[in-house]
């Protein structure tokens, strides 16, 4: 996704059709953990890469499950707490690490790796064995085709969800975009 915040929707739909009890917040936080690593790995690179162990499957099943789980039951309640003091109980509960948020951040941060492999240049999904990224799965095998197509998709369903949860209602808005 060349733009972070469209992987909300991924976490908000697995959330949505989901018939297992998802941690919301905690999908929302590992769908975008892998992109804490792209500002640091690009100045690190001098520019020649922005994504490596975050962006692997198994980085992101190891060192992004811990970074997802850390952020999910430290500074999402916090932040969104803050937002909405109502949800404090209902946050703090969905923040304490169990089987759900667990699962739910895992399923966070491997969807981003896999979405992104089917339309970013550089994915290089078997690292540490390999920095070769592979190119077997973006669409169409067209880089800028699938990225142009991937984030019309995302953009299409950002305002499709934004309109189903405007005309649920002002009442709750937040909370059922930020805690489900």
């Amino acid at each position: 996704m060349p733009i972070t915040p469209f992987h909300y929707f991924s976490a908000y739909i697995i959330h949505r059709i989901s018939k297992f009890n998802l941690n919301f917040p905690a999908l929302i936080a590992g769908s975008m953990v892998p992109d804490l690593e792209v500002p640091i790995i690009f100045l690190i690179s001098k520019g020649e890469i922005d994504r490596l162990v975050l962006h692997s499957i198994l980085g992101s099943a190891t060192l992004g499950l811990l970074i997802s789980i850390f952020i999910s039951f430290s500074f999402y309640p916090r932040i969104v707490g803050f937002i909405l003091p109502d949800c404090k109980k209902e946050l703090n509960d969905k923040g304490s690490v169990s089987k759900s948020l667990i699962i739910s951040s895992l399923i966070g941060v491997l969807g981003h790796v896999l979405l992104d492999a089917l339309h970013h240049e550089y994915n290089p999904l078997i690292y540490p064995f390999s920095t070769q990224p592979i190119d077997g799965f973006v669409l169409f095998g067209d880089y800028l085709l699938a990225s142009k197509l991937i984030s019309s998709i995302f953009i299409i369903l950002g305002f499709v969800i934004l309109i189903r949860e405007i005309r649920l209602g002002r009442n709750g808005f937040l909370k059922r975009i930020l805690v489900g």
